[in-house]
């Protein structure tokens, strides 16, 4: 008995370290999904987590991110409503990334670890574009205690209207841009604000870049939907920039990229809209604020794309949800834990229909008093609505337009993507590995030419960093010359990376399917 009880003693011990996650195993597919997009050379994170010397040395900030759920940054409450492109951990993988810390962040065999996920900073719809812009080079005039904010008001030139399909913007300097946020002067009056404190017009607000973002691209299936903004001719693009305090001395040109509709097409035209705001709202000091915002009776039937809720440093939480006549709820967003550092448009997974007579809500509170540590005022003071960071806003954007029957059934994931291209010729190897044909129809080979056996992975991302699909996970290839030819006519057309471990070693090259 005594020997049975030893021999279950050391199975248990042994499966409990057999569960043990490892870097290899576990946690790098789970920052390469999630975090490496901002935590990588040249991102926006304050260090890369691409190899297991870069995760290892930042385990103590890794601990403190994960568990207070402040990485990755996403505000919403995903009970609430759900989004495209959410950045979310599972309960999962927080228990992985916890149980890999406490057993000193083991390494696992590097030979089976995922291929790293390739980013494109150069943008990631590479079709030439119809418009770019960009802002004139700045240097950075954060301190150590005050990010800078600064507006830059760049002519389009256009001498006819134009409608855009699509834009995107591209930082300069991935590692100090923020944010941008992209507004629409249609007077071509506003002007250029590098005071360090300008947060953008009061309207005409398009939409952004927050790290981790993608392409804004209207829904259209090319024929009877075609969803889209009409630019003016005239206009002028502003593009308010956020840098942060430790990018001082640090050097930005930001631009932005516009692909347009042909001028016959008929468009949908989305509006971009604060629908709920409220700008007469005091906050006395000392005290938690609640505002509202309301907009009664819509008088007709609505479609709503995205929402992007805006608050400043004295916001502590936010929601917005409509009302039907029926009584029924219709949940926007909702906020919690407001972060001023880490807001955007939340582009909805399916649009949202407000019915006539409907009503649209939004109520949040501000937290004025010492116990708020990015109030920028101590001891506080009153504090009311104003264009600069250290005043206040309460508002609500969304982009809609007029509804449409059948629209809430539309497939927005396959209304939203451009076709893309690459410049490398066809048949060009890396490390030991060639590709052909590429581009890629039906069927793509991956050759190899090793001089010994090895464990080989080959997994394909988008331009996003995203995993797409693992063409080859952790196959015994023998040494010598040999191929694997592999479907890809399932995959939807457009440019991809791969990227493959062959015994530990990584290797990557672009891959077209058309």
């Amino acid at each position: 008995m005594r020997f049975f009880c030893l021999l279950a003693s050391l199975f248990f011990a042994q499966s409990i370290f057999a569960q043990n996650a490892s870097w290899a195993g576990d946690i790098a597919g789970i920052f390469y999904q999630n975090c490496t997009v901002c935590h990588r050379t040249g991102g926006i994170g304050p260090f890369p987590l691409i190899t297991y010397g870069e995760a290892a040395s930042q385990a103590a900030d890794i601990d403190h991110a994960v568990n207070d759920r402040h990485m990755p940054p996403w505000s919403p409450d995903t009970t609430y409503q759900r989004y495209s492109h959410e950045r979310l951990l599972t309960a999962n993988e927080i228990e992985k990334i916890n149980d890999w810390l406490l057993n000193d962040m083991p390494t696992g065999d590097l030979t089976q670890a995922p291929p790293p996920p390739v980013y494109n900073d150069e943008g990631f719809i590479s079709l030439t574009p119809d418009l770019e812009l960009s802002m004139p080079l700045h240097t950075s005039q954060a301190t150590a205690q005050s990010d800078d904010y600064s507006c830059f008001a760049i002519p389009t030139g256009l001498l006819q209207n134009k409608k855009i399909r699509a834009f995107e913007v591209i930082p300069g300097n991935h590692a100090i841009v923020h944010h941008c946020l992209i507004y629409v002067d249609p007077t071509g009056t506003y002007n250029t604000n590098t005071s360090g404190y300008c947060t953008g017009p009061n309207d005409g607000l398009l939409g952004g870049y927050t790290p981790g973002s993608t392409p804004t691209v209207f829904p259209s299936n090319g024929s009877t939907v075609n969803m889209g903004y009409t630019l003016l001719a005239g206009s002028k693009i502003v593009f308010a920039m956020h840098y942060p305090n430790y990018s001082a001395g640090e050097q930005d040109q930001t631009k932005i990229r516009f692909w347009f509709y042909p001028d016959a097409t008929p468009i949908r035209e989305v509006t971009t809209d604060p629908i709920l705001q409220n700008w007469s709202f005091n906050l006395p000091p000392n005290q938690i604020t609640e505002v509202t915002a309301n907009w009664n009776l819509i008088p007709v039937d609505m479609s709503i794309l995205s929402v992007f809720p805006h608050m400043h440093l004295l916001g502590k939480n936010i929601e917005a949800y409509g009302l039907t006549p029926q009584g029924d709820t219709l949940k926007f967003v909702k906020i919690p834990h407001w972060d001023f550092h880490w807001q955007q448009f939340y582009f909805f997974q399916n649009i949202i229909r407000v019915p006539a007579a409907s009503s649209m809500h939004s109520r949040g509170e501000f937290d004025n008093t010492e116990d708020n540590p990015h109030n920028p005022n101590f001891p506080p003071i009153a504090v009311g609505p104003g264009l600069n960071t250290s005043d206040e806003m309460f508002l609500v954007y969304f982009h809609y337009l007029p509804y449409v029957n059948g629209d809430e059934l539309l497939d927005l994931e396959s209304m939203t993507e451009l076709a893309t291209v690459i410049s490398e010729q066809p048949g060009v190897g890396v490390s030991d590995i060639l590709v052909f044909p590429n581009p890629a129809s039906q069927m793509v080979t991956f050759e190899f030419d090793l001089k010994e056996n090895a464990t080989v992975s080959i997994f394909l991302y988008d331009l996003q960093g995203r995993l797409v699909e693992r063409l080859i996970d952790r196959l015994h290839v023998t040494s010598g010359k040999s191929q694997n030819t592999l479907p890809v006519g399932h995959l939807s057309k457009g440019a991809y990376f791969w990227s493959a471990n062959v015994n530990g070693t990584f290797s990557s090259g672009k891959l077209l399917i058309e």
